[in-house]
């Protein structure tokens, strides 16, 4: 059983998502078992190299997983020797680790990865209401109010959710779906209420717990179904 580590650079709270999307991509696309495990924000004063070879004497595979935010700041990210994308590329193609290490760019943010079943995001906030804890997802589909909902902030490329001259982007168009369904599930919530309570990064992970991947689900991302092209490839 392959041992694979997946190393989300950037933050802690990625890690924990991650492994739980891993793990539901591993059971959809029926790889058998695979022993993920996951790493999160980088330290910077640990050497990239030097921490990468410390992993493979642990790990049979390496996938390094960087957000990759919109075309100017990613345009901006390359022109830069040392940025942490020229970094990697220069270690993924370096011969020493050809076949162990891999990288995948979370297009627009792990956001983009949440929101491709906006179901399951609903359903984290609803089953927190003793109603909706059996049977979510029926009953959120029955709901017309939350189909409405779904009809407004589901893309069908969560890539494509892109921040422009507003700034807003998959993180700040998850922000206002999750405004939305707390409105819809109390509509007597105050403002501070539903600033507490609206989406944020530190709950990712449980967000995560509720994401159904499927077919359909999972052609409104390829990056995300590229981390499963990529784990399919260890034996």
């Amino acid at each position: 059983m392959p041992s694979i580590r997946i190393w989300t650079l950037e933050s802690d709270n990625d890690a924990k998502a991650v492994e739980c999307l891993a793990n539901k991509l591993t059971k959809y696309m029926r790889l058998g078992q695979r022993r993920i495990y996951t790493a999160g924000r980088r330290k910077p004063s640990i050497k990239l190299e030097e921490a990468i070879q410390n992993f493979l004497k642990r790990d049979d595979y390496l996938i390094l997983i960087i957000d990759r935010d919109g075309p100017r700041a990613y345009h901006k990210r390359l022109q830069d020797p040392n940025s942490l994308i020229n970094q990697i590329k220069r270690i993924v193609r370096d011969r020493r680790f050809a076949g162990k290490v891999f990288l995948v760019e979370a297009i627009q943010e792990l956001e983009a990865w949440l929101l491709i079943d906006c179901i399951g995001i609903i359903c984290y906030f609803a089953t927190k209401r003793p109603h909706y804890r059996d049977d979510c997802r029926a009953k959120v589909s029955k709901n017309s109010s939350f189909n409405n909902l779904v009809k407004r902030y589901q893309n069908g490329n969560t890539e494509t959710i892109v921040g422009t001259g507003d700034g807003k982007g998959a993180k700040e168009h998850l922000i206002e779906f999750s405004v939305k369904i707390l409105r819809e599930l109390n509509p007597k919530l105050s403002s501070n209420a539903i600033k507490n309570a609206r989406y944020r990064a530190t709950i990712s992970p449980e967000v995560a717990e509720h994401i159904e991947i499927n077919k359909e689900t999972l052609r409104r991302n390829n990056s995300l179904k590229e981390l499963g092209d990529v784990i399919a490839q260890f034996q």
